[in-house]
């Protein structure tokens, strides 16, 4: 009943990894499932859900929001949509109208979206056989007895070819993403677990891909596991 938490730097190849682990293993692969499930609990699109998906922001942007609109609990009385502060460039809770007599509102914001995605990290978990990747699961289940923690990482320059590759980018560009995705991710983690996403005691095993391939990366994995079952 293990479970697999995957944390990955952007262009380390850590999202194929962990799929190919599940694969091997015969264990669900949640990354996306996360999202949809978010969005179809909240009867909101994916793409609203990916506003709130480990992205981080800055300190006293973070401090600000808390501070002018504090989050709400889910079914609690939504903020008019006009509720934002434009001056201090901050984006806030908002309340998406359906069609239909009834004009049922839909409540989305940072705190439910939290709520939700720790609730259902926790219950793959519980429920184990799975491979979680991201969405601070290493976190959220650091202290299961059950849950094996991996992160993948690799070079500078290695993450940026592949970038390049996969996007069609220029190098400026795909170092530029490189850095957005690392800050989003150290923010996320900062922000709301108080957790150093860099920090190598909250993982079991780490990884370089500019070191191992990706298919020894695999079968280490499923070996450690294997190993510690």
């Amino acid at each position: 009943m293990a479970v697999i938490t995957v944390s990955r730097q952007l262009g380390s190849g850590g999202d194929r990894i962990a799929e190919r682990v599940a694969e091997e293993l015969g264990f669900a692969f949640v990354d996306r499932r996360l999202v949809e499930e978010i969005a179809q609990i909240t009867d909101t699109s994916v793409e609203e859900v990916e506003k709130y998906d480990e992205k981080g922001e800055g300190r006293v942007r973070h401090f600000l929001k808390r501070l002018l609109v504090p989050e709400m609990n889910p079914g609690g009385f939504p903020l008019s949509s006009a509720a934002y502060f434009p001056e201090f460039g901050l984006e806030f809770p908002y309340v998406m109208e359906r069609g239909g007599s009834e004009h049922q509102a839909v409540y989305l914001d940072r705190g439910t979206y939290q709520l939700l995605i720790t609730t259902l990290v926790q219950d793959y978990g519980d429920t184990g056989s799975a491979v979680v990747v991201g969405r601070a699961s290493q976190v959220i289940l650091g202290q299961h007895p059950n849950a094996f923690h991996v992160k993948i990482i690799s070079p500078i320059d290695e993450r940026s070819r592949v970038i390049q590759q996969q996007q069609d980018v220029t190098e400026e560009q795909a170092r530029e993403l490189i850095e957005q995705h690392d800050r989003w991710r150290q923010l996320y983690l900062k922000n709301h677990h108080d957790a150093d996403w860099n920090d190598l005691l909250l993982y079991h095993l780490t990884i370089n891909t500019g070191r191992m391939s990706s298919d020894d990366a695999v079968d280490l994995i499923v070996h450690q596991l294997c190993r510690s079952a």
